[in-house]
C-alpha cells in the first residue's frame, strides 16, 4: 500500500518497524527523533518520553532507534512494540531534523517503509525538492478507539531540533533540555570529533562523571542473507569488537576486550565493563562498554579501540561509529570514515586533565593490538588468543 500525506491504516500486530531511507552530502547531519505524547496534553510527560541519538530506546525497549549511514545512503529503523507502550500514551510522533544551515531540500526524497510482524505493509515518500524547512513531522503511531494505527504525516516544521522538541513539551535550558515535570536533564547537543574538531574537554558537574557509556555500532541495514559484510569477507559475517586500555594514576594498567574473555568489572578495578560480544553485528544496540566515571580521579587515561577479529579489513565500508554518553554532557560521536587494510583502530583517548575529561579523536590504524599498545606505551605482554 502506497500512502499519501494523511493516509492511515490499522496496525494488526504489536511489533512494527518503520524504516526511513534517504541520502545527502557529508556536510549534512540528519537525526530521527520520536516523542511519546500523553492522552490529555499531547505533550511528553518527561525525559523518558523522548527518543533521539542521546537516548536511543525507552527503558522497557518499547521503542528502539537504530541509525546507520554511509557515503551513499542513510537508513534509520525505528522498532515499536505497541503492547509495551504505557497506557497513558496516546501518540508517538516520528520526526526528522537537519543541522544548520541545511534545509530539507538538501536531501534526496525520503522513502518510508512500514513493516508489521516483519511483513512490508505500506510505503510512502516525502518529496523534499520544495521543502525549505529544517525539520519534518514524518509520521505518527496513534491510538484510536483502543486500536493502534499508523499515519503518514509529511508536515514540514520551521526551525530545527530545539523548536521541534519544545513543540512537544520539552523545556530547553542553556545547553540542556528537559521535559517537565521531571527534574533530570537531556542534552540535545552532539559533538562530532573529526579532523577539524578533534578534541573536547568536559568538567565534572558533581562528585563524579557517573556511568560513562561507550557504544560501537556498524552497518546492519541489509538483510542478513545479503549483508554487506558477507560480500566483504566471503564467509557470511564480520566480527568487530570493542576494547579499552586503561592506565591508573598509580601506574597500573589493564585492558578489557572480548578476545581472552577480558570483560572487566564496573564497581572494582579496572572500572571498565563490556556488556558482551556481538559476533555478527546483528544486535540492535551493537557493543557497549561502561566506564565508572565516579572513579575518574584514579584514572590517568583510557584508549578506546576496535578490531576486526574475523572478516575483511575495510573500515570505510563498515560505517562504524562510536558514541560516548556521559550524564549531563554533550553526546560525543566518532566515525570511522577512513579506509585501511590494518585490523585494529584506536578510536578515542580519554585523558584525566586536572580532574576533567579530555576526549581526543585518534582514528589510528594498526596491524594488531600489540602494535597499538606499543604506540600508546601501556606495556602489556601479548600472546596468541582466541574466543572459540
Amino acid at each position: 500500500m502506497q500512502l499519501i500525506a494523511g493516509g492511515n491504516l490499522a496496525l494488526n500486530a504489536h511489533n512494527i518497524e518503520i524504516c526511513i531511507k534517504t541520502s545527502f552530502s557529508s556536510s549534512i547531519e540528519l537525526d530521527v527523533t520520536a516523542y511519546q505524547l500523553a492522552q490529555n496534553t499531547l505533550k511528553v510527560r518527561g525525559d523518558q518520553d523522548m527518543i533521539f541519538y542521546g537516548q536511543q530506546s525507552t527503558a522497557n525497549k518499547s521503542i528502539i532507534l537504530n541509525e546507520s549511514s554511509s557515503k551513499d545512503a542513510y537508513i534509520t529503523r525505528l522498532k515499536i512494540d505497541t503492547s509495551l507502550i504505557d497506557s497513558q500514551i496516546q501518540k508517538i510522533a516520528i520526526c526528522l531534523t537537519l543541522n544548520e544551515p541545511h534545509q530539507l531540500n538538501s536531501v534526496r526524497p525520503i522513502d518510508l517503509e512500514l513493516y508489521s510482524a516483519n511483513q512490508l505493509t505500506a510505503t510512502a515518500q516525502v518529496n523534499t525538492q520544495n521543502k525549505s524547512e529544517k525539520a519534518l513531522i514524518l509520521a505518527e503511531v496513534y491510538k484510536h478507539n483502543n486500536q493502534w494505527k499508523f499515519r503518514f504525516v509529511d508536515q514540514g516544521f520551521n526551525g530545527g531540533l530545539k523548536p521541534l522538541a519544545e513543540n512537544f513539551g520539552v523545556v530547553i535550558a542553556a545547553g540542556n533540555s528537559h521535559a517537565t515535570p521531571t527534574p533530570t536533564n537531556i542534552n540535545l547537543s552532539k559533538i562530532n570529533l573529526d579532523k577539524n574538531n578533534s578534541s573536547i574537554n568536559l568538567t565534572k558537574k558533581g562528585a563524579g562523571f557517573g556511568k560513562i557509556s561507550v557504544n560501537l555500532n556498524w552497518n546492519k541495514s541489509q538483510p542478513k542473507s545479503q549483508s554487506f559484510f558477507q560480500k566483504l569477507s566471503g564467509s557470511g559475517s564480520i566480527d568487530l569488537d570493542l576494547g579499552a586500555m586503561i592506565q591508573f594514576k598509580n601506574g597500573e594498567v589493564d585492558l578489557v576486550q572480548p578476545l581472552g574473555n577480558r570483560f572487566g568489572r564496573f564497581e572494582q578495578k579496572p572500572f571498565l565493563q563490556l556488556d558482551g560480544d556481538d559476533r555478527t553485528g546483528t544486535a540492535v544496540n551493537g557493543e557497549n562498554l561502561h566506564i565508572n566515571g565516579n572513579q575518574w580521579d584514579q584514572i590517568e587515561r583510557i584508549v578506546i579501540y576496535t578490531y576486526i577479529y574475523k572478516g575483511a579489513a575495510q573500515w570505510a565500508a563498515t560505517d562504524g561509529v562510536v558514541t560516548i554518553k556521559i550524564p549531563d554532557q554533550p553526546v560525543i560521536e566518532v566515525r570511522l570514515t577512513e579506509g585501511d587494510q590494518l585490523n585494529t583502530c584506536a578510536i578515542v583517548e580519554l585523558k584525566n586533565i586536572n580532574g576533567a575529561i579530555q576526549a581526543n579523536r585518534e582514528v589510528r590504524y594498526f596491524k594488531d593490538q600489540q602494535l597499538l599498545d606499543q604506540h600508546y606505551r601501556f606495556g602489556f605482554r601479548w600472546t596468541q588468543g582466541s574466543k572459540d
